[in-house]
């Protein structure tokens, strides 16, 4: 128990450390772009490599592919009917913020303190996740939506995917595990030292991009959001920790990856579709410290 909230209160912390910088002006919101870059290109991808490194894939890697996919499917189709007669924008607001998980940025650092042998599993999920960030999602809000914008082909979906280094990272290390090739000691001693990093990078990007202020109006929009996002978690959870036949460590990583907050991606998304910035980014702010609570709890309980 105590290491769990030890590490819990250390994220909190830096978090806040860096929302104290930029609060101060020591630090602007646009430095988290330049993190998000080292993260991305560099501190992820080296954190993907030393999980992955040397599994043993077998039928449960590919069932948490279809998990992360399945999953954003059902919440976004289910957010565009929950507000089907609302407009466009609040609908589409509700479809990227009841759907797609934020792994690579908080769930991936925020697990492996705990749990190492959990990253093949939560990068599986993170596959199918992505397959939705990068394309499906959209395509699925334009069209319950009705608004007209280009629709994303099987092409440029596959193109987006493959210039995402963590995707494409995770694609290169499963080929690898599943030909049975690990990468030498010499190599990983060197790929730790980036990969050590990407915890503290991420929460310290999440903290300068956090944002605490937000209109009246909007406020009740967000708790609904909310509401219907970790309500639906829940039930997730439930499903994947009762029905599943799978491990009890696969089955925990299944039930916080239920409750992982807004993804990056959907964040930029859900303003592209005419939403203001200010309170999708207040949705994703709250999103990551109620997860952060959430996962917390799960932990100790489980």
């Amino acid at each position: 128990m105590g290491p769990i909230l030890i590490q819990a209160v250390g994220f909190l912390l830096v978090i806040l450390v860096a929302y104290l910088f930029k609060k101060r002006g020591m630090l602007k919101e646009q430095d988290g772009h330049i993190l998000s870059k080292m993260i991305v290109y560099i501190t992820l991808p080296a954190a993907i490599i030393v999980g992955f490194n040397g599994v043993a894939v077998n039928a449960t890697f590919f069932l948490m592919i279809f998990l992360g996919f399945f999953s954003n499917v059902v919440l976004v189709v289910l957010g565009g009917v929950l507000w089907r007669k609302k407009s466009a924008v609040d609908q589409s607001l509700l479809m990227f913020g009841i759907s797609g998980y934020n792994i690579g940025n908080f769930t991936m650092p925020f697990v492996q303190g705990f749990f190492p042998a959990a990253v093949p599993f939560i990068g599986s999920f993170d596959m199918g996740n992505s397959l939705m960030l990068a394309g499906g999602t959209t395509v699925a809000v334009e069209k319950m939506t009705g608004q007209n914008k280009e629709v994303l082909s099987l092409v440029r979906t596959l193109q987006k995917l493959l210039s995402s280094p963590p995707f494409t990272t995770y694609l290169i290390m499963l080929i690898l595990a599943l030909t049975g090739i690990a990468l030498p000691d010499s190599v990983l001693n060197i790929v730790h030292l980036f990969s050590n990093a990407n915890a503290f990078l991420s929460m310290f990007m999440i903290g300068l991009y956090l944002e605490l202020q937000i209109d009246r109006s909007s406020l009740t929009t967000v708790a609904k959001i909310l509401g219907f996002r970790y309500g639906c978690g829940a039930v997730l959870a439930a499903a994947f920790y009762f029905l599943l036949p799978l491990p009890q460590i696969v089955r925990t990583i299944l039930v916080l990856l239920a409750f992982a907050p807004f993804a990056s991606l959907s964040t930029i998304n859900a303003i592209i579709f005419g939403n203001k910035s200010t309170k999708v980014g207040f949705l994703s702010s709250t999103s990551i410290i109620i997860s952060l609570l959430i996962m917390t709890s799960i932990l100790l309980f489980l």
